[in-house]
């Protein structure tokens, strides 16, 4: 059973008094979710409330001097009548929330509080490698090649992730817990979608929508947009604002499929993906000429291939030993 639906059967008289014991003792540990919590003071809020028969605040005090994250709650005795329990679980359901009402101002004067330690999982490629990441909740992340992510063991703090370079999500569906990704001044969330995000530098950090529907936030401001599939959002340190557009989807996610693809690209960003794709240094002797670079490579396709048919249509001739390339392009 799910913690939501526990929180609703529990609201409903439908737990066992042992079941109704393990969920608070849980409910009070460092496990629960602050959706949980949120959906939990949402249903309390919507009952009528019995006066209670204890003192909540000392009832708190004492449950918190057990320090290993398993607070019981033996303290919360049955009352001597004849009442069955049905009755008497509103007097812990109120209890409850008089703790967590007196949490946020207990805490602020409690400096000596342990805080929760989570563990920083860290998932990179160098160049030349690309991989799929699978996530906690079953996201499917590719990931691109000199590209990290980074999130919390177990999202203990959230479906968030932190992406430096490239990546595709697949995202899990979870309406409870919205799916959010950080990368360069933009934060991207989803519920259950698919999406492209570049954010190589921070010259500029690309969205581009496949399927499904996202949020698109610059820096926790109120400059956001709303994406569908074949939308892209972008922003730069030139731009004010996010400018909002439509893309190839084909195109710009060739990438995770092994395809190398360019459309009238920039000579830098042409050299910028190269040395990525092959984990190569490339030289371009003279400086960047002012051309475009178009041309579609299959799977796997072997890098003097490519610069072959890259020097012919924009004309440069090139060097190959090892991991160095060296470009000159001809002069006219």
């Amino acid at each position: 059973m799910d913690r939501l639906t526990q929180i609703r059967n529990y609201f409903d008289g439908k737990l066992s008094k042992a079941e109704a014991e393990e969920f608070l003792k849980w409910y009070l540990s460092e496990k629960s979710d602050e959706e949980v919590h949120a959906e939990f003071d949402k249903m309390w809020h919507g009952k009528a409330k019995p006066e209670f028969e204890y003192d909540g605040k000392q009832l708190f005090q004492q449950i918190l001097k057990d320090k290993d994250n398993t607070r019981s709650l033996n303290v919360l005795r049955e009352p001597s009548n004849d009442r069955s329990f049905s009755t008497s679980w509103w007097k812990v359901a109120a209890a409850v929330a008089l703790l967590i009402i007196s949490v946020a101002v207990i805490l602020q004067v409690r400096t000596t509080d342990v805080q929760p330690q989570y563990v920083e999982i860290i998932k990179d490629n160098p160049a030349g490698q690309k991989s799929k990441v699978y996530l906690p909740d079953g996201t499917i992340v590719t990931l691109n090649s000199e590209s990290k992510i980074t999130y919390f063991e177990n999202f203990e703090n959230g479906r968030n992730v932190n992406l430096e370079g490239e990546a595709f999500f697949d995202v899990t569906e979870n309406p409870s817990r919205p799916f959010t990704v950080y990368s360069g001044s933009l934060a991207t969330t989803a519920l259950g979608t698919s999406f492209n995000i570049r954010s190589y530098n921070t010259r500029q950090t690309e969205v581009t929508l496949v399927t499904g529907k996202v949020k698109v936030r610059r820096d926790n401001s109120d400059d956001l947009v709303y994406l569908v599939p074949g939308e892209t959002a972008s922003i730069s340190n030139e731009m004010e604002s996010i400018l909002k557009g439509t893309a190839d989807v084909q195109a710009i996610t060739y990438w995770k499929d092994g395809v190398l693809y360019f459309d009238k690209t920039e000579v830098y960003d042409v050299v910028q993906t190269l040395e990525r794709w092959y984990g190569v240094e490339i030289e371009v002797v003279g400086g960047l000429p002012d051309v475009k670079c178009s041309g579609t490579f299959q799977k796997n396709e072997y890098l003097t291939n490519v610069l072959d048919i890259l020097s012919y249509s924009v004309g440069f001739e090139y060097s190959l030993a090892g991991k160095q390339v060296q470009i000159k392009f001809n002069q006219k």
